[in-house]
């Protein structure tokens, strides 16, 4: 979800005191206000796609078996899923599930054996077998740093997997799981430029054997890309191992955090605070979580990528980019996994989660840093979370979760302990009309433009699920949450389960609440 920046600081990537404005992909943690986020969860308050937090409205899948392009997966930003955006309600933003990309029966095998070299070369850490089959010049030095960046991340799986050759280019998956963080393998989905024998007509190109023996046939390494030669935003390319140099990555329980190594000095600064972020957020869910389905289960760790520059931001994971939302400061995206589970393989899930923060934005720059810091990072977390717990099966049709829930939940565990500052940012209420209704459960309507009322949704968002865990506990809270996750489209019963109220009877006791807290609401 989307992180907005708190109200009144100015927008992340723009000069001004510091101090911010946060999408499954939700949108991203929306800066105050604000609104993963693309993954995608809503702002804090800041819009990630929407705004912080997660990314509006997960897409389904891609179906099985298709050479695909993406799906729009991103209703599945399901706002649950991840994190985004400082400031608003952080959007989960999830990508569809890639499609397999099956290798060809004929001309398959010398491509097989490429993508097989590079994942030896990389189990083994040897550059020079890594880079082999790349063209010489700008290409090869370009793999040297991937391969540099790739070794220094802690993987459980990592593996290419080649596909379909084309018009001289080949589709490639890299299938990769970080230890302690994806729950499923993911894919990010290239697109090579190659020389062999269908690419070209000249009667010049390498033979079969010559490109199984090791000949320089790569050419160009990309996203896969449309009709239009644009890269596109569903292959969960650029990774920040492509867009960067050199990485710096630091690795602590439950957390791989990493930026570019102009950056390290900030990342170094974070990383303790954002571990200790993320330590509180799985205990408090594991203190108060329903017991597991046996289908999915809640993430153990997380994935997170500091970044300064709005370009850069707005371009990982989302091919060419995609557009800014200045009400944005940080945002979780879920990604599909690449397979099913073996239990059951009808049925699509969530492997993982990338978090991406703006450290432009107050949060970070102010002088209460590590308290802003801990508070996005527990906002995009929480996204993080509860993203695996999402699924898609052939009977699915849309994605129905109310948008409120998922940033009221990211905020509501990043407030944890901190009732003053909750009650304080209530005061936004004053500068917008309240109607006495929980907040929208439409994306479009609750990652909206206007600051002061995408602030205002994540804020009384946050506060229907404190007042609700007041009344009920917060196992109740949790509940709720993750039947949201898993089965939206009972998002009533929900309610009455968590309340024992429906959801009229609730949302008029918990305005009346608002109403005594606020004086001289509008």
């Amino acid at each position: 979800m989307t992180y907005p920046p708190p109200p009144g600081v100015p927008d992340p990537g723009h000069p001004a005191p510091p101090f911010p404005q946060p999408p499954f992909p939700q949108p991203g943690y929306p800066q105050q206000p604000y609104a993963q986020q693309p993954y995608v969860q809503q702002p804090y308050p800041a819009q990630q796609f929407p705004p912080y937090g997660e990314q509006p409205g997960l897409r389904p899948p891609p179906r099985r078996g298709g050479a695909g392009r993406k799906l729009a997966c991103l209703g599945v930003v399901v706002v649950l899923l991840l994190g985004a955006g400082v400031g608003g309600v952080v959007l989960l933003r999830t990508i569809g599930r890639q499609p397999r990309m099956e290798a060809l029966k004929s001309g398959a095998e010398p491509w097989v054996k490429v993508t097989e070299g590079l994942t030896q070369a990389l189990a083994a850490k040897d550059e020079e077998a890594f880079v082999k089959q790349f063209a010489a010049g700008p290409t090869k030095e370009k793999q040297r740093k991937v391969f540099r960046n790739l070794v220094k991340i802690p993987w459980e799986k990592a593996s290419w997997e080649s596909g379909l050759v084309r018009d001289g280019r080949l589709s490639v998956k890299f299938v990769h799981q970080v230890k302690g963080v994806d729950s499923y393998p993911i894919a990010e989905r290239y697109e090579w430029k190659v020389l062999g024998p269908d690419s070209t007509s000249s009667g010049k190109a390498p033979t079969e054997a010559a490109i199984a023996d090791g000949a320089e046939v790569i050419t160009e390494v990309g996203g896969t890309t449309n009709g239009e030669g644009k890269t596109m935003d569903d292959g969960y390319y650029p990774a920040p191992w492509d867009l960067y140099d050199e990485l710096s990555v630091q690795v602590r329980d439950h957390l791989v955090a990493m930026s570019d190594k102009a950056q390290e000095a900030e990342l170094n600064r974070d990383v303790d605070v954002m571990a200790r972020a993320a330590a509180d957020d799985l205990a408090a869910w594991r203190k108060c979580a329903p017991a597991p389905t046996g289908k999915t289960a809640a993430a153990a760790g997380f994935f997170v990528v500091l970044e300064r520059s709005r370009d850069v931001y707005n371009k990982l994971y989302h091919g060419d980019g995609r557009p800014n939302d200045s009400l944005e400061a940080g945002v979780n995206m879920g990604f599909w996994a690449d397979s099913p589970p073996e239990s059951d393989p009808d049925l699509t899930v969530i492997g993982g989660s990338r978090i991406v923060m703006d450290t432009t934005d107050g949060r970070f720059t102010g002088k209460q840093w590590q308290e802003g810091v801990t508070n996005i990072g527990r906002h995009e977390m929480a996204h993080a979370i509860v993203a695996t717990l999402t699924s898609w099966s052939e009977s699915s049709t849309t994605d129905t979760r109310k948008a409120w829930v998922s940033e009221g939940f990211a905020e509501y565990m990043a407030l944890r302990g901190k009732e003053d500052r909750a009650r304080q940012d209530l005061a936004v209420l004053k500068q917008v009309p309240f109607d006495g209704k929980l907040p929208p459960g439409e994306r479009s309507s609750f990652y909206s433009y206007d600051a002061a009322r995408r602030s205002a949704n994540y804020t009384l968002a946050a506060d229907a699920l404190r007042y609700m865990a007041s009344k009920y506990g917060d196992a109740k809270v949790c509940g709720f949450v993750a039947g949201q996750y898993t089965r939206p489209e009972e998002y009533e019963q929900q309610i009455t389960a968590a309340t024992g109220q429906p959801v009229e009877e609730f949302q008029s006791a918990w305005a009346a609440h608002v109403r005594s807290t606020v004086q001289g609401l509008r």
